[in-house]
């Protein structure tokens, strides 16, 4: 009953507050901040080769090229890993038979043997 009587008290203390506020013509305005968030221009396109044509289709819908080129060397089958990875956590739409072409591709213009 007591934790009833102190959430009442609450609530007409409340309720007071507000109406006096509105009677003195006090108005309570909501705005949200504005935000605006500039990436980066990168401009920097695949470079041509085999399998440039399935990097510029699949990795730009979520990677720039310059993201995609600035990683670490990895070997052929290190890129057919992120490839497989990014099928599998994060849904990339990569067909089965581009697979084979982007990490020889990849692995060509940014990786070790």
């Amino acid at each position: 009953m007591l934790k009833k009587v102190r959430f009442m008290s609450l609530t007409s203390i409340l309720f007071c507050v507000a109406m006096q506020a509105l009677a003195c013509g006090v108005t309570v305005s909501r705005q949200w901040p504005v935000v605006r968030v500039e990436l980066p221009a990168n401009d920097a396109p695949f470079p041509p080769g085999a399998g440039s044509d399935i990097a510029r289709s699949q990795c730009l819908i979520c990677h720039s090229a310059g993201m995609v080129l600035t990683q670490p060397p990895l070997k052929k089958d290190e890129w057919r890993a992120e490839i497989m990875k990014m099928r599998s956590a994060y849904g990339a739409p990569i067909p089965d038979d581009q697979v084979e072409g982007l990490s020889e591709y990849l692995k060509n213009i940014n990786g070790r043997q």
